[in-house]
Formats: C-alpha cells, structure tokens, sequence
C-alpha cells in the first residue's frame, strides 16, 4: 500500500492476508486523510503459486477526506445582550474547515438546569459564518448559557462530533449572558415643562447608564454614574429619550418618551415697560398690552401713584385680566404709573420678581 496523505508525506508499507475461505474482506485504512493506492502484486493459494510474469497487479486508489471541523473564533467569550421581544439579534462568529457546505448542530445549557435544546443550521456556504442568536429566542433565559458545537458535516458527507466518555477534553464553548433591558421612567407624568424646570427620571438596570435624546433636532448623549437622570430645560423644544443602555449588556433599549419645554411667556406695555400716564379732569388714555406665549393669557398689572420729590411710589391698584390674544387694550380713565407684575399663558408663569413656572 502506498500513501499520499494531503499533509505532503508519503510512505508504503507492505501487508499479507491468509484466508481459508473463498471470500476476504480487506479493511482500509482511513486514519490518515489523503490519497492512497492499493497494489495486489501477489496471490497464491493451495495449489498454484503466484508467476509475476503471468499475472498483472491489480490497482485500487482510495480517496480519504478529511473530517469537517467548526470551531468558535473567540472560545471562552461571554457575549452579553438584553433581551428585548423583536429587538433583532446577536451574531456569534463560527469558523468551518472542510468543503461548504456545512451543517452545524450546538447545544445551549442554562446555568442551574439539567435541560439542554439543540439548535441546527444548514446551507451554510463560507467557511466564516456568524450565528444568529435572535434576542427574543425561546431557548435564551435570564441569566448565563453555555453554548457548545456538538457536531458538524460537510458537503461530502463526511462529520466529525465530540466522543462522549469520562476522559474525554472538554469542548471549547462561549457564554451568552442575558439581561433584562434598563428602564427610564419619568418621577413627573406631566409631558409639558417651562424654561427653568428640570425634568427628572428614574432609572433601573446596573449604572452607568448612557441616555441617547434628541434635542433640537440633534442627537445627543448623557451619561449618569446612578439611578436618576434630569436636564435642565434651558431653551424651547421637544425633548425626546430615544435609547437607554447600561453596562450589564452592549445592548440600546429602545425607549419613547418626549417632553416639551415651553418659552416662558412675556408681557409689556405698548408705551414701554412701564406706562406713566398723566390724565386731565375726564380724559380718558389707552392701554395697549403686547403679550407673547400660547393663549389663553392672564396677566396681572399695577397702578401706581406718580412719583413725586420726597415721596415714595405707593400701589394705588392691581388689576387682573384674561384674554386669548396676543394685543389688549385697556381705557383708563386714572392717572398714575402702571406696571405689568405678572404674565401667565398655557403653559407657564413669569412674575416682575423674576418668578418662572
């Protein structure tokens, strides 16, 4: 017999066969992979013995492939993800060797059970292939899984499976670690807040946490090293969460949630901010107020005595009034200093003091 395994080594050995029957069977050796040939170069039996110038030897080529083999590309690895119903998936990259292609059967064991599922792919025709580990997968639970190549085949049919047995190596695994996503929930159910307020969250998961928002139409980025997050509203706009993730897991939870930040209304008097008015016995004067914000308006304003040398300014009269437009008028019929105190609209409150809310 000669050899020629598909390592490049070539080597022969010689064999002989009695038999006192008709029929041998002669067993093949296939523990090498490679291509190997076969000379019968003598028989005899009882009666004859073997004339070389007679007889021609008879050739068989055998043809051994070697066995499939399929292998993790990071052993050991422990693949962390949350699991989110419909939340796409996780790939874990598995590299074959053979002839594509290959049909790969692994066992997934949960930490703490006895219980193993099996998971089968077929038609995988590249010797890199990643293996989809859907997020929402029945087989995944909360916790650790330990994730094995129980057996592989390729397009020759040929496969290669672990030998089960008291000695035998352990197989090389990855681990897939399953979280439940973070959660953000806002402490304020009410969705419109005012320049100057703080909208605050709660948050639920393992800290830090990155919180992904749009703000002003831009994408933006936080960070909080514990279990609350707020922002200061400084300017009008919406205020959309959009993903949340923290650091049990490389997943970004989808999240929905929007507050609107209203500009804190404005109100002035028409001749300025303040409007001295110096009426004659029966004359009568206008009051134009201009107000900024979302109706409906309240505003509240002041008449005060006009300021005179030695004396102090004293409120004569504060007066209130409601209006869904943006411009009101007012007769006035009193003479006086008059002063807008306070403005509120829809949304928010402004007061001389400085007052927001």
């Amino acid at each position: 017999m000669q050899a020629n395994p598909e390592r490049g080594q070539k080597y022969s050995r010689t064999k002989s066969l009695d038999t006192m029957i008709g029929v041998a069977t002669i067993p093949l050796d296939t523990s090498n992979a490679g291509d190997c040939q076969y000379n019968f170069v003598k028989l005899s039996d009882k009666y004859y013995v073997h004339d070389q110038k007679r007889a021609s030897p008879v050739i068989v080529h055998q043809r051994i492939n070697p066995r499939p083999a399929a292998r993790f590309s990071n052993p050991g690895r422990t693949y962390s993800f949350c699991k989110i119903e419909g939340g796409g998936e996780e790939r874990i990259p598995i590299i074959f060797t053979g002839v594509p292609p290959f049909y790969i059967e692994l066992e997934i064991k949960h930490s703490g059970s006895q219980k193993t599922d099996i998971l089968t792919h077929s038609k995988i025709d590249a010797h890199s292939w990643s293996l989809p580990v859907p997020r929402d997968h029945p087989y995944l639970k909360q916790g650790t899984s330990h994730l094995t190549i129980r057996k592989v085949r390729d397009s020759r049919g040929c496969q290669s499976k672990p030998i089960e047995g008291a000695n035998t190596v352990p197989q090389p695994r990855v681990q897939i670690s399953v979280h439940d996503p973070p959660t953000i929930i806002p402490l304020e159910t009410r969705r419109d807040f005012c320049i100057g307020e703080k909208p605050t969250f709660r948050l639920s998961g393992a800290p830090p946490f990155n919180i992904y928002y749009t703000f002003e139409e831009r994408e933006r980025k936080a960070v909080s090293y514990d279990t609350t997050f707020s922002r200061w509203a400084e300017l009008p706009g919406n205020f959309t969460i959009t993903f949340l993730s923290d650091s049990a897991s490389d997943c970004k939870a989808p999240v929905s949630i929007t507050k609107i930040i209203h500009a804190v209304p404005q109100a002035h008097i028409a001749q300025g901010k303040q409007a001295i008015i110096d009426i004659h016995e029966g004359g009568t004067a206008e009051l134009i107020f201009e107000l900024s914000g979302e109706p409906p308006f309240e505003f509240t304003y002041t008449r005060s005595s006009l300021p005179s040398k030695g004396r102090k300014s004293m409120v004569l009269e504060t007066r209130t009034e409601t209006t869904t437009e943006h411009t009101f008028k007012v007769q006035v019929s009193e003479e006086g200093e008059y002063e807008i105190i306070s403005v509120r609209d829809r949304w928010c409150a402004a007061s001389k003091s400085g007052g927001k809310g």
